[in-house]
């Protein structure tokens, strides 16, 4: 007979629940895993922990799962729903602080697939569960007016904070139109400090700030990525191949890695494959540990971005340096390689070792826009339920 599962958690149990919470703070997924596993007590230490991080990562279940789509936070809740609505501080992979519910957080990454699922079945099982969730909300996006509109603009959802980064970004791109119109970049590198210099600049706007620690807003709002798309666009005639590569490179690829988890799966899935109302593999993405399609020498992606490579949004496709001087290899999901000289050719819009004409601003605005409309519907029907709502 199978022997039950302790409910102690051994020499543990001499410390205070939030002293175990602390120490769970800084264990990796994994060792989460294994912790929840030694005990019934274990599960519950860890469950707010292990939660947080699920959230914040859009987590599977398992990278081995059937379902693409199943999540480890929604798991965790439908064990756990108290948690929904506790707050605590967690680091997400571009080492972004950030205090938060579980539901806050998944509103600021914008992960509508998971919100739809926890206001189905995780919201009803808590007691006010509405109200609370409309507080949250609120508080969260304190710009925004409620009850929001299925048609609402992200601009809506943006907080000071993101206001400034958008504006900011803006300012700097326009130093790395100039700068990078200047700069030959030769083999697709750049040959002036100024070049380098614009573009490292650019990439502490999207850094983690000393001491800052996000609470409203989005974490990294997608007009950031609109607003990149659209110099590369304007660019494209003017700037030469190297020019256009060294800027898919360093300054697409620096985005793309502080993109938000969910929206790193969907930018993987290739945004013109992505079916909206399953939602993205989690399986896969672009901070997952082993990314479908990519050589293990290349994986994970993470510290890879910006530098080395970067991925076309509008397929999934990923683009490396190549060990060959000015040569970029490109990967499918299906493990294809293909060279850029091939590309080249395939196609008049191409040039090497950089994305399609008009392709990645169309997909990252389309993307947004539908996003947005599931959001915004979501929320719409949670108000409706609220106004309809008879006190007992």
């Amino acid at each position: 007979m199978a022997s039950s599962r302790p409910t102690s958690l051994g020499e543990l149990d001499i410390l205070p629940r939030d002293t175990i919470e602390v120490i769970c703070s800084f264990c990796s997924p994994g060792t989460l895993g294994l912790f929840a596993r030694a005990s019934r007590g274990a599960e519950e230490a860890s469950a707010l922990i292990r939660l947080l991080v699920a959230a914040v990562n859009a987590e599977p279940e398992s990278y081995q799962q059937a379902d693409a789509t199943r999540l480890a936070a929604i798991a965790i809740l439908k064990r756990h729903p108290e948690l929904l609505f506790v707050t605590e501080r967690v680091t997400d992979h571009f080492g972004r602080k950030i205090e938060a519910t579980p539901y806050q957080l998944l509103l600021g990454a914008g992960d509508t697939w998971a919100l739809k699922q926890v206001h189905a079945s995780i919201i009803p099982c808590i007691e006010n569960g509405n109200a609370i969730a409309e507080a949250q909300f609120k508080t969260q996006f304190p710009h925004c007016p409620w009850p929001p509109t299925s048609d609402m603009s992200e601009e809506a959802l943006y907080d000071d904070r993101n206001r400034v980064q958008i504006a900011q970004v803006i300012a700097q791109l326009k130093v790395i139109v100039t700068t990078i119109s200047a700069d030959p970049c030769t083999n697709g590198q750049a040959t002036l400090d100024e070049t380098t210099k614009a573009v490292a600049d650019l990439c502490q706007i999207f850094a983690p700030k000393e001491g800052e620690v996000i609470q409203t807003g989005l974490h990294f709002p997608l007009g950031i990525m609109k607003e990149i798309y659209k110099v590369y666009d304007t660019q494209f005639d003017p700037w030469s191949g190297a020019q256009l590569a060294f800027f898919s490179r360093a300054v697409i690829g620096a985005a793309e890695a502080a993109l938000t988890a969910v929206d790193g799966q969907c930018c993987k899935n290739g945004l013109g494959n992505l079916d909206m109302e399953k939602g993205p593999d989690r399986r896969d993405g672009l901070f997952c540990p082993r990314p479908r399609g990519i050589p293990p020498a290349l994986a994970p992606l993470t510290n890879k971005l910006g530098r080395t490579m970067f991925v076309d949004p509008s397929n999934g496709d990923s683009c490396a340096l190549s060990s060959s001087l000015g040569v970029f290899d490109w990967y499918n999901k299906s493990w294809v390689a293909r060279s850029a000289l091939w590309i080249a050719t395939w196609a008049s819009g191409w040039r090497q070792g950089s994305c399609l004409r008009g392709l990645g601003g169309v997909a990252w605005t389309t993307y947004g826009e539908q996003k947005q409309r599931r959001t915004g519907t979501i929320l719409c029907d949670h108000a409706s339920k609220r106004q309809h709502t008879v006190p007992r």
